[in-house]
């Protein structure tokens, strides 16, 4: 089924069930705006309210701010909003996908990460309860190298972003032969 299709249907069941109603509908609407229907204001405030706990209330040393969108540029310098604030993205033609780069290499982190827990899971299993996994991690070659590449990786991400500087981000994509998910290409 085609995503557009898949979307249609979304709609038309929060449609139907008062989540979301097409903005200014019975005057033709607007594209891709949506009002809130009796349901969806009532999903929203739901969600909004955990948000809020989660954030504020469950946290002793946060509180919680109701500001304005509106503020002097200097609050949005401070927050790094202004000078640091952005993502470095990375478009494929092939998938029609858009990707942050930063995602894209610390899933590989987490892959290296894997890799090595995958490693130790096998050593468990081959020596039983004799396994000493803090032993296994310091002397298994395969681990060692893995956690080695895992290493150099972070540390060249981390030192990319902190500039940032979007020509190390992609050339660690390109070294460490970073794909598309969907197309691998």
């Amino acid at each position: 089924m085609a995503q557009e299709d898949v979307f249609k249907k979304i709609v038309s069941h929060c449609k139907e069930y008062g989540f979301v109603f097409p903005s200014s509908e019975i005057y033709d609407g607007l594209g891709a705006v949506y009002d809130y229907g009796q349901n969806g204001v009532e999903l929203k405030n739901n969600i909004k309210q955990y948000w809020w706990k989660a954030m504020t209330m469950l946290h002793e040393n946060i509180v919680g701010i109701d500001s304005a969108i509106f503020m002097h540029p200097t609050i949005w310098k401070a927050s790094g909003h202004v000078d640091a604030f952005n993502d470095p993205l990375i478009d494929n033609r092939d998938s029609k996908k858009r990707y942050r780069a930063d995602v894209l290499i610390e899933d590989q982190i987490a892959k290296y990460d894997e890799k090595i827990q995958k490693e130790v899971e096998k050593a468990r299993k081959r020596f039983g309860d004799s396994f000493d996994e803090a032993k296994y991690l310091e002397t298994s070659e395969r681990v060692k190298e893995t956690k080695e590449k895992r290493d150099n990786l972070h540390a060249r991400y981390a030192a990319a972003m902190q500039g940032p500087d979007l020509d190390e981000l992609k050339q660690i994509i390109l070294d460490e032969e970073i794909v598309c998910p969907i197309s691998s290409t």
